[in-house]
């Protein structure tokens, strides 16, 4: 190490090196990112092509159809996460890595910040990319979606769906960390959004608290980027 650099920081960066090394080469992980961005790639294709209406579509909708896909692609992203933990008890690698650095928090916050920064930039991409294709095909059949008010309205939405993506990207993590068992703690990942909230909710509701909707976690982020797209 270089003279007057603290070991402490030595030592961080060489874990979040062997984290990020760990993270791109599983082939799993690759998987789930190609799933990710190919999904919202064919609806905006799909939209794009097969709209039968394309002059009155604009490009609030357009902004609207590529959050709603990528909410799906977060999902993914996700359980690539509590894969990427999940798999080392699995295969007891993570013995060796708790071996080297006893304290652990110092690996799993690693963890955090080398899915933080992989979830940004997948998300990133997937948006802009994908909102540059829908916006594409619909203008070559007629439509108007480059106007006014155009920029600042998706950037809203892509700062919302991105912080959403890690926020996500850190409950999948939290998640390995607490089961520790990857079909477990995936199946809890993909349906706490699409059935657990919503019946926690519906039982609450019946119990008199109507009110419980808002605040469901995840009802309340996709309501909120679902807003801020329409």
């Amino acid at each position: 190490r270089r003279p007057g650099v603290p070991i402490g920081v030595v030592i961080m960066k060489a874990i979040i090196a062997s984290e990020w090394l760990k993270a791109r080469t599983v082939r799993s992980h690759w998987v789930l990112i190609i799933i990710a961005m190919m999904f919202p790639l064919i609806i905006s294709t799909l939209v794009g092509i097969l709209n039968p209406d394309p002059q009155y579509v604009s490009y609030r909708e357009v902004v609207s159809i590529v959050a709603s896909s990528g909410a799906f692609s977060l999902l993914l992203l996700s359980s690539l996460w509590v894969i990427n933990l999940t798999s080392e008890f699995t295969h007891g690698t993570i013995r060796v890595t708790y071996a080297a650095v006893p304290a652990r928090w110092k690996v799993i916050v690693s963890k955090a910040l080398i899915g933080t920064l992989v979830t940004a930039v997948v998300m990133t991409v997937l948006f802009w990319l994908n909102l540059g294709l829908g916006a594409a095909l619909l203008n070559s059949r007629g439509a108007s979606i480059i106007v006014d008010g155009w920029f600042d309205h998706s950037f809203r939405v892509f700062v919302a769906l991105v912080t959403f993506a890690v926020i996500v990207s850190w409950f999948g993590l939290g998640l390995g960390v607490l089961i520790k068992n990857s079909p477990v703690a995936i199946v809890v990942v993909l349906l706490w959004p699409l059935i657990i909230e919503n019946l926690i909710a519906l039982a609450l509701a019946l119990s008199g608290y109507e009110s419980a909707w808002k605040w469901m976690p995840y009802q309340t982020a996709f309501q909120g980027i679902e807003g801020a797209s329409g």
